[in-house]
């Protein structure tokens, strides 16, 4: 029997050491313009800001498809190595694993950490992570609030499910700085599912005010 850590795949050197410079120096070049990312902790689920420092990369940017293309095959690795189980529905999975909502470039600097979380929203099936440096201590991957801890080496990728029962964090960093680049990785694109919540939003928020009305459910929205 198989353990939930197990689902976790990493492989070693999927960015090579020049590919990590360039993604490095992107932000290094464009920080300026990082925002923090604020999502709800998992054990209070209060809405908590986390201090590394986020970058969107540019659609079409060389850096862009170095992260598309290695988040590519890092879905492939994953789908060929969860056969080995003998115990999923790999064919709809794969019906799921189509899209990455954006690429991001991460800066840790000392003290910089994220709190327990999940990526799960709708239409994400699965997280990915890539680690650009190693000249830094702390920073440590953890799962299940750090029952099971994962030290990324430089250009290691690793990819996980994403549902409410993945918990996971980045520890504070001691000392150096952590680059690293992820996405979440969904059923349909960015746009449309933004689209579909909204519909979503709006069907729930009109039912809230007149519960008595028939309000039409419609898959698709107005144009």
């Amino acid at each position: 029997m198989f353990k939930i850590k197990d689902l976790i795949l990493r492989v070693p050197n999927m960015i090579s050491s020049q590919q990590c410079k360039l993604l490095i120096d992107h932000h290094i070049k464009n920080e300026k313009g990082y925002e923090l990312e604020t999502c709800p902790e998992a054990t209070t689920g209060i809405n908590t800001t986390s201090s590394f420092k986020c970058l969107t990369l540019p659609p079409g940017s060389e850096v862009h498809n170095i992260i598309h293309l290695k988040t590519r095959e890092m879905v492939q690795r994953w789908l060929k190595y969860l056969k080995k189980f003998k115990a999923f529905h790999l064919p709809l999975l794969s019906t799921k694993l189509n899209y990455s909502h954006q690429y991001r470039l991460l800066k840790y600097e000392p003290g910089a950490k994220i709190h327990a979380h999940t990526d799960f929203a709708d239409y994400v099936y699965a997280s990915c992570t890539f680690n650009l440096n190693d000249n830094y201590s702390g920073g440590l991957f953890k799962f299940w609030n750090g029952q099971h801890t994962v030290k990324l080496k430089k250009g290691e990728g690793m990819i996980w499910p994403a549902d409410y029962f993945w918990i996971h964090e980045v520890a504070p960093i001691k000392k150096g700085v952590r680059y690293s680049a992820n996405c979440f990785i969904k059923s349909i694109d960015q746009e449309l599912s933004l689209k579909m919540l909204d519909q979503t939003y709006d069907m729930a928020r009109k039912r809230i005010e007149d519960p008595q009305a028939n309000h039409q459910s419609q898959y698709f929205w107005k144009r």
